[in-house]
């Protein structure tokens, strides 16, 4: 649809823009795991970092191309635990240079004792069937803002924690693991798009 600007008439394309870098798409990263895995929540979290535990089988690697560029991210987790699923919270993190750490920007604030978490499990179980009720927790457009140069490897990290229980959270499976038709497998996935500064 031609456009007129300032008295001239014309097309806009991608082609023709030049001069505008910021917000554009510089690249996209896209992982889908349907192996199943397990996590075993050793400890209740407490806002205690050594009580992240990460789900390395969804670990998704970008290399920066610009300086101070952003990193958007989504993703859907496909699971089921031990414990009632409002019991599960989820922490996004970041490894970069072999130190991994919480992304404080997409967690809740400091609260008192509140637990400073990414998002919530969705709840898919009660205490009657906890066993074959699996949900799928989203998110998407988690923007995150790294100080870092182009050429940097980024790696985002799903963690899980237990909030005020202990268990094992199951990927891509339900926690009984038995071939019938109530016990869904599913699968899970990570998009990573870096946004120019």
């Amino acid at each position: 649809m031609p456009v007129t600007i300032n008295g001239t008439s014309g097309n806009i394309t991608a082609s023709s823009l030049t001069g505008v870098d910021t917000g554009k798409i510089l690249q996209v990263v896209s992982f889908v795991n349907n192996s199943p895995a397990s996590v075993a929540l050793s400890n209740t979290y407490n806002n205690n970092s050594s009580y992240i535990y990460y789900i390395s089988s969804m670990d998704t690697a970008i290399t920066t191309t610009q300086t101070n560029s952003k990193i958007l991210i989504s993703f859907n987790i496909f699971g089921e635990a031990t414990v009632i699923d409002n019991q599960i919270g989820f922490v996004l993190g970041s490894t970069i240079g072999g130190t991994t750490s919480p992304i404080d920007t997409l967690r809740g604030p400091s609260n008192g004792s509140r637990s400073r978490i990414t998002t919530i499990m969705n709840l898919g179980n009660n205490s009657g069937d906890n066993d074959s009720t699996p949900s799928t927790t989203s998110l998407s457009n988690l923007l995150y803002s790294p100080s870092q140069s182009s050429g940097t490897a980024i790696t985002i990290n799903i963690g899980v924690v237990g909030i005020s229980s202990t268990g094992t959270f199951y990927l891509n499976r339900t926690v009984y693991d038995g071939d019938g038709h109530a016990y869904e497998i599913g699968s899970s996935c990570v998009t990573l798009m870096e946004v120019a500064a």
